[in-house]
């Protein structure tokens, strides 16, 4: 039996997606892991120069995006702008201090994608 994950409100700078955005940001995550590997088999099997490998930094972002934004249960575009949808409708966030820590989070969030999509093309740049 699977338990149904339920978040009832917004929580600033921790949560500001429900259910539905959450399977949202993994079918993001999934694509871009797809691409991902579409990217390296094509990389592979046409030998394709080493400068063009740096390319697998986008579909590694898009993938990472999507799965870290569903580990968090927050959406950094949300974050940023200013709204939360944990009911499957937007709503705007009022108070400036929890706006300030949607940003912080939504900045930290980027940084992962950031750091992790560059550690992991740099991997593959230097041990291919």
């Amino acid at each position: 039996m699977q338990e149904k994950e339920t978040i009832k409100a917004y929580i600033p700078g921790q949560c500001n997606i429900g259910p539905g955005e959450i399977r949202k940001r993994n079918r993001i995550g999934f694509i871009g892991l797809a691409l991902m590997i579409v990217f390296l088999i094509g990389a592979e099997f046409y030998q394709i120069p080493k400068g063009w490998k740096l390319l697998l930094f986008a579909p590694t972002a898009y993938a990472l995006s999507g799965f870290i934004q569903a580990r968090h249960k927050f959406c950094f575009v949300f974050g940023y702008f200013g709204l939360f949808s944990t009911t499957g409708k937007r709503t705007r966030v009022i108070d400036p201090i929890q706006l300030r820590q949607d940003r912080l989070k939504a900045l930290k969030i980027v940084g992962q994608i950031f750091l992790g999509s560059l550690m992991i093309t740099l991997l593959y740049y230097f041990l291919s």
